[in-house]
């Protein structure tokens, strides 16, 4: 009995030894892949910037033929339409944007003349903006979980950025300054938002201008950028976004506050304010629209020296790959993809429009799986550690 007493005591410790390798070291996760949308599902073509909520709702642009287009919502499960052209709206804006409580904003045409900003939550559609012009004088709008809703369109003043909260629109900047040009922006839920510009001196920057209106810049051409792209901020104020380097070559940025966490080593030397992500000087020819969560992680699509391209979330074009051109999905294999600086939520989730080589189109949703625990067990001197057990 002493000796079957033992094996079980040991037999314990060891399984408790082998729970705790698995917790502390697991591999890296992998995705899964849903379908929310495709061509097969009636649309004729999608919009190519879906935009997703941190509960995993994508909004999306589609077709249903070639006079009536719609926006929709979907999940993997269900798909519902939000609103469409069979009423008061002929064109909608390529990428509507989305908060954690459904509120959707879009841009469209309206039948009669003109264009808009609007808001839609529960059925209720809710005007932000109207203009007299057709879309295009409107900006695609972000909206935060506060359900602000950040825009741009002509002003008084040339061109402008206007916020709108709780039904009244302000100025957050325009070109009645040091600004001549606006080409993107984004907003977080404490209504800072982060913009790129260009100057009246000639150069481009990204800055910031929180809801104080205090101005931060971020990047600009005077010194190390010779171009820099539309920027992404989560909610702790840090901002992502492309930036050409003079010296040549290009990479993914993200600054906090002038901190700098090293992911990936730079082409050049990196200043107090910058940090590179990936860079061209190894497997990437070039990237398009960085986007950032609240836990850090940045996704991007990359275009490969060799050819190929895809969604990735580091320098590592292997270990950081979520989907790549030539990747089997849904039976076919991926022909092209496209991805938004709001395609990636806080649960690392990442929507994406993709045509296969079948000739289908559609929306489809990233979804990490659950970290695979090692195998490994640690070695253990059962006879040294058990010897003294009593019986």
């Amino acid at each position: 009995m002493a000796t079957i007493k033992q094996f079980l005591t040991a037999t314990a410790i060891s399984l408790s030894m082998s729970l705790l390798a698995i917790s502390i070291s697991e591999a890296q996760a992998s995705f899964t892949f849903t379908k929310i949308a495709d061509t097969k599902d009636g649309f004729t073509t999608f919009g190519s910037n879906p935009t997703i909520n941190n509960d995993g709702t994508v909004v999306f642009s589609a077709n249903l033929d070639s006079t009536s287009s719609s926006i929709l919502i979907g999940d993997g499960k269900t798909t519902s339409t939000i609103t469409d052209t069979n009423g008061i709206f002929s064109l909608f804006g390529n990428q509507p944007a989305i908060n954690d409580a459904g509120t959707i904003a879009f841009d469209a045409n309206i039948d009669t003349i003109g264009s808009g900003i609007f808001t839609a939550s529960k059925g209720i559609t809710t005007t932000i903006a109207e203009s007299s012009q057709p879309r295009g004088a409107f900006g695609s709008p972000v909206i935060n979980n506060k359900g602000a809703v950040a825009f741009l369109s002509q002003s008084e003043n040339g061109r402008g950025i206007f916020i709108n909260i709780d039904g009244s629109t302000t100025t957050v900047v325009d070109t009645n300054g040091a600004y001549s040009d606006f080409d993107g922006y984004a907003i977080n839920n404490a209504n800072t938002i982060a913009f790129s510009a260009r100057l009246d001196t000639g150069e481009r920057g990204i800055f910031t201008i929180t809801s104080d209106g205090v101005t931060i810049p971020i990047a600009d051409t005077t010194r190390k950028f010779s171009f820099v792209f539309p920027p992404a901020i989560n909610n702790l104020g840090t901002v992502a976004f492309k930036g050409v380097l003079k010296e040549g070559g290009e990479g993914i940025f993200i600054v906090n506050n002038g901190t700098i966490t090293t992911i990936a080593e730079a082409t050049a030397e990196t200043t107090t304010a910058e940090n590179t992500i990936p860079d061209n000087s190894k497997d990437f020819k070039f990237f398009e629209n960085p986007a950032i969560n609240d836990v850090g992680t940045v996704a991007f699509k990359g275009v490969l020296k060799d050819g190929g391209l895809g969604i990735f979330t580091g320098a590592d074009p292997v270990a950081d790959k979520v989907i790549v051109a030539g990747d089997t999905l849904f039976g076919s294999t991926v022909k092209a993809i496209y991805f938004s600086n709001k395609g990636l939520n806080n649960s690392n989730q990442i929507v994406f429009y993709a045509i296969l080589a079948d000739g289908t189109g559609g929306i489809f949703r990233a979804d990490p799986e659950p970290k695979v625990p090692s195998t490994e067990i640690p070695s253990c001197d059962c006879k040294t550690k058990h010897e003294n057990l009593t019986p």
